[in-house]
């Protein structure tokens, strides 16, 4: 396991919680996406976890509430597949769970600044996403 403080390196994978509204099991390629555009809170990017810091894929799922937990799909996501899209991966300690990271890029302020373009990064990151589910939600 690397410890949090460890930089993010290109061969690591992170974890992405996907809420279920945002995955859609009927479809080829069930992870729309909305699954990656940052919710008004999110200033400082969206929220990804570091695998090699957790013990499961499944344990990122402890950043929300226990009730809560059974509606997300998970996606793991390889940081040099999000770096290929000039995008960075940057540790952004939590409490609730070791390994939390942010992408600074796709924050509110720049959603809001360039729609366009911030859904085009989005619809790329959709696209590694639906390669890589692990887990759809248990509802």
């Amino acid at each position: 396991m690397k410890g949090e403080d460890e930089p993010i390196t290109p061969d690591e994978l992170v974890v992405r919680c996907i809420w279920n509204f945002h995955y859609k099991p009927a479809l080829a390629a069930p992870v729309v996406r909305e699954a990656f555009e940052p919710r008004k809170n999110e200033t400082d990017g969206i929220s990804v976890y570091r695998l090699a810091c957790l013990t499961s894929f499944e344990q990122a799922l402890g950043a929300f509430a226990e009730d809560k937990r059974h509606q997300y799909a998970i996606a793991l996501l390889p940081v040099s597949e999000i770096e290929k899209l000039g995008l960075t991966v940057v540790p952004a300690r939590i409490e609730r769970v070791p390994g939390h990271a942010v992408i600074p890029e796709l924050n509110i302020a720049a959603f809001l600044q360039d729609r366009a373009k911030s859904r085009g990064i989005q619809k790329e990151l959709t696209a590694i996403a639906n390669r890589h589910i692990v887990r759809g939600p248990k509802v």
